[in-house]
């Protein structure tokens, strides 16, 4: 409906520039024979701008024309149908912000891209009598693998006037769409270390987050994980509406998952690049819509905090049980799956640590708590995991020096694994 609009307004502009711009509409046309088409309302304008100046100069009208028509234009306002055909723009104008903004909110289905290579390929996890489903590849990526593309000096003609900082928002965009990396506090690091005078949280990229999520160009959703908590840091943006006095522990953490929308998408292909699946759009790939936000925000804050302490990363979308892997992690040449588990341990677990020892002679554990995740290495062992690797997301938080986040390989931010047996 609202494309119907627009092409019946820029008809009806199109008609009223022949009646009274029809000089100037058929220079534009000889210049550019597709001017009425690709027309923007600037462009539309400008020629409203060209013809007054024609006017002061001027006389528009033949000075030949009959008394009859004299007397008919005395009794026609001078700027009526100026000001008529300035409505009709300022509505396609309107109009095609709404249909932007329309396809902006429709249901984003993730992408389907071929990641590079090396790829590992998962195994899905297999319940008895039921034939094995090839996983996706995915490709770890860690903080020094990062390659962002160049960008160009300005957005496409088409975003221009949907973008108010354009360099910063674009390397928001390309960060995330060359990464995946569904954290914000990972975007606001990445950008922080790129622009180099920056700190991660400064409100200027706050603001510039809040533009691409109203506009639609990426899509937030904020998790609270209930438990885990951690001093604000120091540097904590002035004027935040969240923000506790530095030193203050808040009660819960709340992090920030981001994904694009399609208009991020597109910007991102009229700049010659093509948008990576996020961790956020991979779990939803194999949870769904119901896909339990505690789980999505700490399998991202995994990645998120494993990637600091010197690992590659990435999210396993082939997840089916309680304690089925969720997340890949490598250092060197070693490479070792994760079980996310964000809530309580159930007890019908004992198949899956099984399963899990068997594929790589150890466990590997992460959990929102030191409690929770002290049950579920008492699960495990009890199921007979004799070696294994655990942490929690506390004890990542409380390892991390606020607000220091370096950047590149090293464990400065202190040990990945809490527990080892």
């Amino acid at each position: 409906m609202a494309e119907e609009q627009v092409r019946g307004f820029r008809r009806l502009v199109v008609e009223f520039a022949s009646a009274f711009l029809a000089e100037e509409l058929d220079a534009r046309r000889r210049a550019d024979p597709h001017f009425a088409v690709r027309a923007t309302p600037a462009d539309w304008r400008a020629l409203l701008r060209s013809a007054r100046q024609e006017q002061t100069a001027a006389s528009r009208w033949p000075a030949a024309a009959s008394t009859v028509d004299e007397a008919a234009r005395s009794q026609r306002p001078s700027e009526g149908w100026q000001a008529e055909a300035e409505h009709l723009a300022g509505e396609v104008t309107r109009l095609a912000a709404e249909l932007e903004l329309a396809r902006a909110f429709r249901p984003v289905e993730p992408a389907s891209v071929e990641p590079p290579a090396p790829a590992l390929l998962l195994p899905a996890p297999v319940k008895p009598g039921v034939a094995p489903k090839t996983a996706p590849a995915v490709t770890p990526l860690g903080l020094a693998d990062v390659r962002l593309p160049p960008l160009p000096p300005a957005a496409p003609a088409r975003f221009a006037d949907q973008l108010q900082a354009w360099p910063r928002e674009a390397l928001a965009l390309a960060v995330l769409g060359v990464t995946g990396w569904s954290m914000r506090l990972g975007i606001e690091d990445m950008l922080s270390a790129t622009l180099g005078n920056v700190k991660a949280s400064a409100g200027s990229l706050r603001r510039t987050f809040a533009v691409l999520a109203k506009r639609g160009f990426w899509i937030e959703q904020k998790v609270t994980l209930a438990g885990v908590h951690a001093p604000v840091p120091e540097d904590a943006a002035e004027g935040e509406p969240d923000a506790l006095p530095a030193g203050v522990q808040a009660e819960d953490t709340t992090l920030v998952l981001v994904r694009l929308g399609n208009l991020g998408r597109d910007l991102l292909r009229a700049c010659g690049i093509q948008p990576a699946p996020s961790e956020w759009e991979l779990l939803l790939a194999a949870h769904g819509n119901t896909v339990d936000a505690s789980f999505a925000g700490l399998a991202c804050a995994f990645t998120y905090h494993a990637r600091l302490r010197g690992h590659a990363t990435a999210v396993c979308p082939s997840a089916e049980g309680t304690c089925a892997p969720a997340a890949l992690v490598r250092l060197s040449d070693k490479s070792l799956l994760v079980a996310v588990v964000a809530d309580a341990p159930v007890d019908d677990t004992t198949d899956h640590w099984s399963a899990k020892v068997a594929d790589q002679g150890q466990v590997a554990l992460m959990a929102l708590t030191p409690q929770v995740r002290d049950r579920l290495v008492a699960e495990a062992q009890a199921a007979g995991a004799e070696h294994g690797l655990a942490t929690d997301l506390q004890t990542l938080l409380t390892t991390q020096p606020a607000p220091a986040r370096p950047f590149g390989p090293g464990e400065a931010c202190g040990p990945l694994w809490a527990v080892h047996w």
